[in-house]
């Protein structure tokens, strides 16, 4: 059956942070801050494979690596600037015989701020952390989207329009989650 585009992100210049947290998940080749990255979220999982082989072929992009699970795959790209990026998006896109609108556009599902975080809450927020810690009195907000995968491009921004830190960056499965801690 043909590949469903759920999410198709450029994300043009990743922050220290989030390019720290790629690091910390990578499989493959580590990304670094400044770099240009693409996310391709594509149903049935396994397509991945093939169009990340398409894309390294395609262009001199490395690859942090791949995030399969039951029904979504997810691909990472990245690059010191965004036109090997763009090239590898314009072949998977070809090799998909889609266009970049024919993506999944993002929603959000639900937001939450949690003021003030008591210290065994802050606890139980360290225990499932890929990023900063969380200390008792922190703000903590909590954002879930779909599709998962355009949670890193949320990400990214959020860090280069705030003062926050990531703590947490999920996106693989049905919903995207972030969770941000900052004043």
């Amino acid at each position: 059956p043909p590949a469903t585009l759920r999410v198709l992100a450029h994300v043009d210049r990743m922050g220290p942070q989030y390019a720290a947290y790629w690091g910390l998940m990578a499989q493959g080749s580590l990304p670094v801050a400044g770099m240009s990255q693409l996310l391709v979220e594509v149903s049935p999982s396994n397509v991945v494979f093939v169009l990340t082989d398409v894309a390294l072929k395609a262009a001199p992009v490395r690859s942090a690596g791949t995030l399969i699970e039951r029904d979504f795959g997810l691909m990472e790209l990245h690059a010191p600037t965004p036109d090997p990026v763009l090239e590898a998006q314009s072949a998977i896109l070809a090799a998909l015989d889609l266009r970049r609108d024919d993506r999944i556009a993002p929603e959000l599902v639900s937001v939450q701020r949690l003021p003030n975080v008591a210290a065994l809450h802050s606890q139980l927020f360290n225990k499932v952390r890929r990023g900063a810690w969380t200390l008792p009195g922190d703000t903590l907000t909590v954002i879930e989207v779909t599709p998962a995968a355009w949670v890193y491009l949320l990400a990214n921004e959020i860090e280069k329009a705030t003062e926050c830190e990531l703590v947490r960056v999920a996106g693989t499965g049905l919903y995207g989650r972030l969770i941000v801690a900052g004043d």
